[in-house]
């Protein structure tokens, strides 16, 4: 489950590994896709994130999500997971279908 704050910054970091628990390295032509829907079966993406290798750093994804991303969403549950999509267009779900918040803030930034 993820849990964020409309209109904020969020990173996460994903460390895929392979079968036998090695570090998996991005091939040339493969892609990690991040995607959020309001309901799973919905055909439009709310967010929708891709990854190649040059976004990978030291074996790890991080996923960045900016203020725009979800400033326009409406408060509550959507859906999210993450999967590999091959250079031959295989596809292997890395996380599977889970539950995403977007949060009313508690708190605000104060006037300076």
């Amino acid at each position: 489950m993820i849990n964020i704050i409309r209109g904020t910054t969020n990173d996460f970091n994903l460390n895929i590994e392979d079968e036998s628990g090695e570090q998996y390295t991005l091939q040339a032509g493969e892609k990690i896709i991040f995607g959020v829907k309001e309901n799973a079966e919905n055909s439009d993406y709310n967010i929708v994130k891709t990854l190649t290798s040059a976004d990978i750093v030291d074996g790890i994804c991080t996923i960045k999500l900016t203020p725009a991303d979800t400033a326009q969403l409406a408060f509550g549950r959507y859906y999210f997971d993450v999967g590999l999509q091959t250079a031959d267009g295989d596809y292997y779900m890395i996380v599977p279908c889970d539950e995403f918040y977007i949060c009313k803030a508690i708190t605000a930034k104060e006037a300076t």
